[in-house]
């Protein structure tokens, strides 16, 4: 594995959440429970005015240059929740995305919010049927446009309890369920590859389940900390299940497309990780026969 340390600015208490602009610079959440920014590169913005100062907010750039932010709050997820902001902080759409979303990817023209209503149970919050879409997707206004279960059905599939999920590109999403089925038939730990343009899913089978993160590069799935393997990385071929364990990592925090792990290493420091391809799979794939589910 490579892992790439990155320095960018401290401004105030530690880094909530991260993610990446278009041209590569990070916008963060930054500061405590009293009070939080938004970090744009190096500018400083303030957050909307009934921004809870949640410990676990979100941030995700969008194609566009926009950024939506989520105030993951318990008295915030009953009600508006999500918002689009543009670079001066302006406020562009303010909506509802529902209770405790697991994660949220920033696609061409959407927000993907993958939804565990088991865990939102278990947290307190109601189960409203968004939440069992799967995955929800909104456009940028927070009108719902679709939901995974309601487009999978066509083919038959069915996805509960999403715990991880990965935007391998800004209309692919790679995802871990808890549970799918096929025609009623369920598949032993289900990976999900969803093209948002076809609308239709390919479904595989993992060595391991339940998943912490998940990504995807050259047809290896990289899995962390699946069920067994806490801290760990194990890589396999998305065709055969021909699998390697990587190797111990610890704070691997999300999936990032080309294959790579956003690790948060303390309060205030990141590194993105990035499994080579090992040799030992790329050898035997050439030789296995394919079982895509």
């Amino acid at each position: 594995m490579k892992v790439f340390e990155f320095p960018f600015p401290i401004e105030i208490g530690s880094v909530c959440d991260l993610d990446f602009l278009p041209s590569g610079a990070p916008v963060s959440i930054q500061g405590s429970g009293h009070r939080q920014l938004l970090i744009w590169d190096r500018e400083r913005l303030m957050l909307p005015d009934t921004w809870s100062n949640p410990d676990f907010p979100f941030v995700r750039s969008l194609p566009d240059g926009r950024v939506v932010v989520v105030d993951t709050g318990f008295e915030a997820g009953r009600g508006k929740n999500a918002w689009v902001l543009n670079q001066r902080g302006t406020v562009e759409s303010h909506f509802e995305i529902g209770a405790a979303a697991v994660e949220i990817a920033g696609l061409w023209g959407l927000v993907a919010v993958a939804f565990h209503p088991m865990s939102a149970r278990a947290h307190g919050y109601s189960v409203h049927p968004l939440q069992r879409t799967g995955i929800a997707f909104f456009d940028a206004t927070g009108k719902v446009v679709m939901g995974f279960n309601q487009e999978a059905a066509a083919v038959g599939v069915s996805i509960e309890n999403v715990r991880c999920m990965t935007a391998l590109s800004r209309s692919q999403l790679l995802f871990v369920p808890e549970k799918l089925t096929v025609h009623g038939k369920e598949i032993e730990n289900p990976i999900v590859l969803f093209d948002c343009a076809t609308r239709r899913p390919t479904v595989y089978s993992a060595p391991f389940p339940r998943a912490e993160a998940v990504t995807m590069a050259d047809g290896l799935i990289h899995l962390a900390s699946p069920e067994g393997y806490e801290d760990q990385i194990i890589t396999f071929d998305a065709e055969t299940k021909i699998s390697q364990h990587r190797g111990e990592f610890l704070g691997l925090f999300r999936g990032l497309e080309s294959g790579a792990f956003l690790a948060q290493l303390s309060s205030a420091d990141y590194a993105v990780i990035v499994p080579e391809a090992p040799e030992q799979i790329a050898k035997l794939s050439e030789q296995a026969p394919a079982e895509l589910v």
